[in-house]
């Protein structure tokens, strides 16, 4: 799989004032000098203490270009947010406090962190080995990258799962209709034997191309490609189900990027696709828009269906993950969706829809890939 493209070339936060009154000049130059070129995510956060002296938030300092750009985070942010306005999840989170007991006692803390979330007008996404020490009234923020690593891990006890239960209980299924069948040999078989052997056989190639499926949804092959002319193939694919469910499809005015056509296509057959299996009892209405982003595209594909509760907001998008087990589905289309759009330098998230239903969203860079 090749490695996602930074496209978003962040632009400096300029001069850090507090970082000068702490190192002096010289040594702020120095330590801006041994970041710039770090490749992991290094920052700097100004404590905020109330009148009491109690920290009750942080500012921003001085962010190295791994950081800016690994979660695509614009200059403005120091002026815009503070650290709880930017990311409102940390407020009395162990994270927060962990920070100001650094910042009160000296004594550094590294734990594992994982973000999927947006931070102010960039986001959030990944896992990460999370160091911050001491560094005058606030602290220094180190954050070593190990998503690949932990995907990897989930990935294989994944894979050990979907053999260990999902694909031998369709094979454990089809040894027993087999011996049915050995039992009588002289007997043609009866029709619901064919039928649960077709259904088993089936559910078995269901999970086998849906790993492989995923196994290669990482793999691009880039050119232009006219998000409106996939969104018409998906409509086209999916046209027989629209019909049987009684759905209407609205389609926006989409953007052109450059990107893998075959793997976006899959990217909208499963969201669109979910969308009619996890309808209401209202006929489905599912909406295809796009808005820029800064210097991406937010794709947004919203149904008025039964919604995704919170709690599973995130774990969805793991292999063989399904948050409804009353719906027939392998747990992977999800998955599928977000490494292609993670291939392509973009994130994936759901959101409830305004009125009910949910509100898939992904972003493409607006670049070249």
């Amino acid at each position: 799989m090749d490695a996602p493209p930074h496209d978003f070339e962040p632009e400096p936060w300029g001069e850090d004032a507090k970082l000068v009154e702490v190192l002096g000049e010289r040594g702020a130059q120095g330590f801006r000098g041994l970041l710039e070129g770090f490749p992991e995510a290094v920052g700097v956060l100004w404590a905020v203490r109330d009148p009491a002296g109690r920290i009750v938030d942080f500012t921003f300092g001085y962010g190295n270009p791994a950081m800016l750009r690994g979660f695509r985070i614009p200059a403005a942010t120091p002026s815009r947010y503070t650290l709880l306005e930017a990311l409102p999840a940390m407020r009395g989170s162990t994270a927060f406090d962990a920070y100001v007991e650094v910042c009160d006692t000296g004594r550094p803390f590294v734990n594992e962190v994982t973000y999927d979330t947006p931070f102010g007008d960039g986001y959030m996404l990944g896992t990460f080995l999370h160091r911050a020490a001491k560094l005058g009234d606030g602290v220094v923020v180190f954050l070593h990258d190990v998503s690949e690593e932990r995907r990897m891990e989930a990935e294989l006890k994944a894979y050990a799962n979907v053999v260990a239960h999902d694909l031998s209980e369709p094979l454990a299924g089809i040894s027993v209709l087999v011996r049915v069948l050995e039992q009588r040999p002289e007997e043609p078989p009866a029709a619901e034997v064919l039928h649960e052997l077709r259904a088993s056989t089936a559910r078995g190639r269901e999970l086998i191309e849906g790993v492989l499926a995923y196994a290669r949804s990482g793999e691009l092959a880039r050119e232009h490609v006219a998000l409106q002319d996939v969104m018409a193939a998906v409509e086209a694919d999916l046209r027989g189900a629209f019909e049987e469910a009684r759905a209407t499809l609205l389609v926006g005015e989409l953007p052109e990027v450059d990107g893998d056509p075959r793997q976006l296509r899959r990217v909208f057959q499963n969201l669109v696709g979910n969308a009619l299996k996890f309808r209401g009892p209202e006929p489905p209405r599912i909406e295809v828009s796009a808005a820029e982003r800064g210097r991406e595209w937010a794709i947004t594909v919203r149904d008025n269906g039964i919604g995704v509760d919170r709690e599973h907001s995130s774990s969805i998008f793991g292999m063989f993950s399904r948050g409804r087990r009353d719906v027939d589905g392998s747990g992977i289309g999800l998955a599928v969706c977000r490494r292609v759009v993670e291939a392509h330098g973009g994130h994936i998230w759901v959101e409830p829809a305004e009125g009910g239903g949910s509100a898939f969203r992904f972003t493409l860079p607006r670049g070249g890939l």
